[in-house]
């Protein structure tokens, strides 16, 4: 054993997950643990899962990166509400909800190459890039004066940022989890719901005492330093042995009619999905003319800490009742509290009630994207399947919210036809997903 551990001196010793045991020669030893780090290891025909321990850490490095990242978009009610107001008075809310939602829509886009590119030259090289684009967004946009500089800034910018963290943090959950793999995909995806609730009530009072442009660079300054912090506590692994080679499009997918009922349902829920986060600070203005501008995002923040704690708990369930059924659950639900529940709420307290119920179930589903896709498809190549899937929220992203504002300028602001428009679109949603559920697991009543 001498020889041998001469022939692999000074390599790192392997993660959790890699070839250790049962090594026949020293030459089958080197060749197995050439190449690895403490960062990211080599795939492994079994691979093993903690299911906890120093793995804790990695989750919580995501959670600051996706309350930072992630979050930042659901921060946008704020501003559209401020925007309207101080900066662009005379732009309509087609156009600045269009400014919204452009982030949404380039994440959708660089989703798609992100987690692939991640599989092959490393996932935190990714997660470095995005942290980069992020900082970068705030630092461009303190100082922007035109509409089309905000367009760049706070679209184009935290857009592809998104797109190039997003596939990689909720995937590494699934590298390092089996047992308990939604309940750290949902603290994970929770973060952004946990960030946009902190980041909307911290904008919200730094506008007003001290302006657009020290508010964005107060930001900066944060995220300058907890993004640091979170890089290095992340560690990742690569899941299979082909994933250098880059598959741009798995033809074999699209010939499985699972396939089409899942991404079907998430091509009809994103149309419906954001347009309370870019609204309800709207809405409540409206219906409570006399509010503070402090108390008119307070809903917006309840729905995104309501959203924080019920994707957390949701995967907890989920862990127990089964991926497929806790994700067409949230699903259903969130299009029932919109048509239902929204379309009743006239008062502050009615708004903020609709905003707890919404905001714990409304964001769930992505939240369970990833589980449902490793349970459907396989764990390999997560990160780019997440990506594809990612790629089907583009037209809703992009148009939902838009749509939502046409209807209600159309309407001679009618709250009912848009919320109307946004329940029944959803609901096209649920009755997509009901064939790959029952395909799959035909018994109704099953864990699944």
């Amino acid at each position: 054993m001498a020889d041998i551990a001469a022939s692999v001196n000074n390599i790192p010793t392997p993660p959790l997950g890699s070839p250790t045991n049962d090594i026949e020669s020293s030459k089958k030893e080197k060749d197995d643990l050439e190449g690895l780090s403490t960062k990211e290891t080599t795939p492994t025909e079994v691979l093993e899962y903690p299911d906890g321990g120093r793995t804790w850490w990695t989750i919580l490095g995501c959670f600051i990166v996706s309350a930072l990242i992630m979050g930042w978009p659901l921060v946008w009610g704020v501003f559209q509400s401020f925007y309207s107001t101080h900066v662009f008075p005379d732009t309509g809310d087609t156009i600045l909800s269009l400014l919204g939602t452009t982030q949404s829509t380039v994440m959708s886009i660089t989703c798609f190459f992100s987690g692939k590119l991640a599989d092959k030259y490393g996932h935190k090289r990714f997660i470095a890039i995005g942290s980069f684009l992020a900082c970068l967004s705030f630092l461009t946009a303190a100082f922007s004066t035109k509409l089309w500089h905000f367009f760049i800034t706070q679209g184009l910018l935290p857009g592809l940022s998104n797109g190039f963290v997003w596939p990689i943090i909720v995937s590494i959950p699934s590298m390092w989890f089996k047992r308990k793999r939604a309940f750290a995909t949902g603290i994970v995806v929770g973060g952004a719901s946990f960030g946009g609730g902190a980041g909307s009530l911290i904008v919200r009072a730094l506008l007003s005492a001290v302006g657009l442009r020290t508010t964005l660079l107060i930001y900066l300054a944060i995220n300058i330093s907890l993004l640091g912090t979170a890089y290095m506590l992340i560690r990742v692994r690569q899941m299979s042995a082909d994933a250098k080679q880059i598959q741009w499009i798995d033809r074999s997918l699209f010939k499985d009619g699972v396939f089409w009922s899942l991404t079907m349902c998430l091509f009809f829920v994103t149309f419906g999905y954001q347009t309370p986060m870019i609204f309800l600070s709207t809405y409540t203005m409206e219906k409570v003319p006399m509010i503070s501008p402090q108390l008119s995002v307070a809903p917006l923040s309840v729905l995104n800490f309501s959203s924080a704690l019920g994707r957390v708990v949701v995967g907890f369930v989920a862990d127990k009742a089964g991926y497929t059924n806790a994700f067409m659950a949230s699903v259903f639900m969130n299009t029932a509290a919109q048509l239902l529940i929204w379309n009743l709420a006239e008062s502050y307290t009615t708004i903020l009630i609709f905003a707890v119920i919404v905001g714990s179930i409304g964001g769930c589903f992505l939240s369970l994207l990833a589980p449902v896709g490793a349970q459907l498809f396989g764990p390999e190549k997560l990160a780019a399947l997440s990506g594809l899937l990612i790629l089907f929220n583009l037209p809703g992203n992009l148009a939902g919210s838009p749509i939502a504002g046409a209807i209600l300028s159309a309407s001679n602001r009618n709250w009912h036809a848009a919320i109307c428009y946004n329940g029944a679109i959803q609901a096209l949603g649920v009755l997509s997903f009901l064939y790959a559920r029952f395909k799959k697991q035909p018994k109704l009543f099953a864990v699944y």
